[in-house]
Order: C-alpha cells, then sequence, then structure tokens
C-alpha cells in the first residue's frame, strides 16, 4: 500500500515504458521522467523535493532499481526509520557483506569509505550507501537546492549535512549484490568527485 517513485533519465532500455505500463493498474506507482541523463545526485535531490513538496510521507526510502539493494529488506528498514532519524543500509558493519565483486572494486569502496569517514568526522562506515531511509522532517531542515554533489559523493554530502544537523544515524547490515545487466554508472570522474567532497569538508571544519 505504500507509494513508490521511480526516476528514470531517458534510460535506452526501455525502462519508462515498462513503468508506465505498471502505472496504469496500481495507482501507488509514479514516474519521474526526466529528459536526459542529469546525473544521480539530481535524480536524488528532484525526487526528494517532488515527494516533500506533497507533506504527506512520514519516511523515504531509497534504493537502487536494480536489485543491487534487496527490497526484502525494506519492511526491516521501515521499523527501523520509525525510531532513528536516518538509516543507511550498511555493507561495512557485521553482518553486512558485497556479492560479484572484483577485488579492485572492494578496495576502492571500503578504502573510499574509511577515507570519507575520516575526514568529514560522520560516525558512519558506508556513507556512500544509496539503500537509506530517511524521516522526512528531518530532511525539510536540509537546504536540498543547494546540494551540488553528483555519484557517491551526493550520499556523503547528504548524510553529513544530517548528522551536522543533529539527526542520529543507524545502520542496518545489508548483503549488496551487483547487478546482473545493465552497465554500472561507476567511472573515474565519480571516484575523483567522491575524494574531494570529503577533503572539502576537511578543510571547512579544521578552518571553523
Amino acid at each position: 500500500d505504500l507509494p513508490i517513485l521511480f526516476v528514470d533519465d531517458n534510460s535506452p532500455d526501455g525502462t519508462a515504458s515498462q513503468i508506465e505500463l505498471a502505472a496504469r493498474s496500481d495507482p501507488n506507482i509514479e514516474l519521474l521522467k526526466r529528459p536526459e541523463k542529469l546525473g544521480l545526485g539530481s535524480a536524488y535531490r528532484e525526487a526528494l523535493r517532488q515527494i516533500l513538496q506533497k507533506e504527506q510521507a512520514r519516511f523515504i526510502i531509497t534504493l537502487a532499481a536494480d536489485l543491487s539493494h534487496d527490497p526484502a529488506e525494506l519492511p526491516q528498514m521501515l521499523e527501523l526509520v520509525k525510531r532513528y532519524p536516518v538509516v543507511v543500509g550498511s555493507r561495512y558493519v557485521p553482518g553486512g557483506r558485497i556479492e560479484r565483486w572484483n577485488l579492485a572494486r572492494r578496495l576502492i569502496s571500503r578504502l573510499g569509505n574509511v577515507y570519507a569517514q575520516w575526514l568529514t568526522g560522520v560516525p558512519v562506515q558506508d556513507l556512500t550507501s544509496g539503500f537509506v531511509a530517511y524521516q522526512t522532517d528531518w530532511l525539510r531542515r536540509l537546504p536540498l537546492p543547494t546540494m551540488q554533489s553528483e555519484g557517491y559523493a551526493y550520499q556523503i554530502e547528504i548524510k553529513y549535512a544530517l548528522w551536522m544537523a543533529g539527526a542520529r544515524i543507524f545502520e542496518h547490515p545489508i548483503t549488496f549484490i551487483e547487478r546482473e545487466g545493465g552497465q554500472s554508472k561507476f567511472s573515474a570522474a565519480i571516484v575523483w568527485e567522491g575524494m574531494w567532497y570529503p577533503l572539502k569538508i576537511f578543510f571547512q571544519r579544521i578552518l571553523k
């Protein structure tokens, strides 16, 4: 009975048409269809803005639609977010794990998260996770329109902003499964932005 909002940036595989077809028979399905690839961060910001504007949802849960985030975790995430302002589906707390990643990808992700945690000071092991549940009251405290990060840096930025606002962040262990079809958005530009944003926050912290 919960509404689902899909964001599609003109996927070439016909994703939007399949969602539109499903929405005809299910009023809980909505589609935010964008004309071109405008970036992961902007997709999140536009979706959050649209949901918050309606002032109906008490909670928002974000996840990838490629099944790398297991929908079976949703009931537990929903129960947890009733108690915690932010719940992160975490690969890096006890019980969390990753399937179908090679060693290089594992090292980049794990070391990148250690790097981001150390520089930002946010006490979260998986700052780049996109499987996150939020209490909407806390999201309304954030300057979402002014956030500019894309890629995994967006995930760091929003968690940092919530932590600075005083939100308690809980990490729930999940199993992340690399997608079987399609192509990952992981790129050198995403890695660079993910390195630069925590460094920027670090300098802001020490110069205060």
